[in-house]
């Protein structure tokens, strides 16, 4: 029986797992040069959204790939819902969290931005 239970001690200590976070059409950590785009309030809004990822005993009981693409989308979606026909967000900053209560643990993405329209 301790053979048994350290055995599976040891098998959760060393759990482990992977994410695809998301494909994004363009992702860049410099100014990118010949990139357009009005300053205006009319064509500039401050954005945020959020993913996350729940389970319980370890089962998933929400969508667990894309985080940090469905995170993206939310904020463009939420950008867009306060009148801005954006579709590029620049100064982006992402939050990573995480939370772990017993057997339940909470992993989330938060994007905050600058949703702007691309000038022709």
């Amino acid at each position: 029986m301790t053979k048994l239970l350290q055995t599976i001690v040891i098998l959760f200590i060393l759990n482990g797992c992977a994410r695809h976070l998301g494909q994004f059409t363009a992702l860049s950590s410099f100014n990118v040069r010949n990139l357009k785009y009005s300053k205006d309030d009319n064509t500039k809004v401050r954005t945020s959204g959020e993913a996350c990822a729940r389970s319980i005993f370890g089962l998933p009981i929400s969508q667990q790939d894309d985080l940090l693409q469905r995170a993206t989308d939310n904020a463009i979606r939420n950008g867009q819902d306060e009148g801005v026909d954006g579709d590029l967000l620049v100064n982006v900053r992402i939050k990573e969290s995480s939370v772990n209560f017993l057997f339940y643990t909470s992993f989330c993405y938060e994007i905050e931005a600058d949703l702007v329209k691309v000038e022709d």
